[in-house]
């Protein structure tokens, strides 16, 4: 045989399938990286929305209310809460946490003290309104996937908004 026609060498080809072989398993490893992130992010967005709805459902809850009493007596019934989603998302949980605030100022008089834009026409000195209770709740729902902290959303709550013809 002359020394061209030779072919390849065992050596060689060995390292020809480790070059190959490594090849393949980082192009694997991207794309289980890749599909990982992917499904982080759906599962973040399934959450976000979830949240999204317990927090409308309560807010409409109260200002569902056809009347001031019903409105104020709905607000009132805000209160913490928990749970699971019904399938498909019994994997999700939620948290409702409910901060009430008082707005009303220590000092009442000045502009920057006092929360003007909760009466209907503050006049300017902005003074308090006898029949504003000026009390907010902050609710803030969290919502978890399989125990961990997946998205939270908050909003707010005044207590005697309802101002309907």
């Amino acid at each position: 045989m002359r020394r061209r026609e030779r072919g390849f060498t065992l050596v060689e080809i060995v390292v020809a399938l480790t070059i190959l072989a490594l090849s393949i398993l980082l192009v694997t490893r991207a794309f289980l990286t890749l599909i990982e992130v992917t499904n982080r992010g759906g599962n973040l967005t399934v959450a976000t929305s979830l949240a999204m709805r317990v927090l409308e459902q309560v807010r409409g809850d109260v200002e569902g209310q056809s009347g001031t009493a019903s409105w104020s007596a709905a607000f009132a019934a805000v209160a913490p809460a928990s749970g699971t989603f019904s399938f498909p998302y019994g994997r999700y949980g939620w948290q409702l946490l409910v901060n009430q605030v008082d707005l009303t100022p220590a000092t009442v008089g000045t502009m920057d003290t006092y929360p003007c834009w909760l009466t209907s026409n503050p006049p300017p000195p902005c003074t308090p309104v006898a029949d504003h209770s000026n009390t907010l709740k902050l609710l803030t729902v969290r919502v978890t996937f399989d125990g961990q902290p997946m998205a939270e959303v908050a909003s707010a709550v005044i207590a005697d908004m309802y101002r309907r013809p």
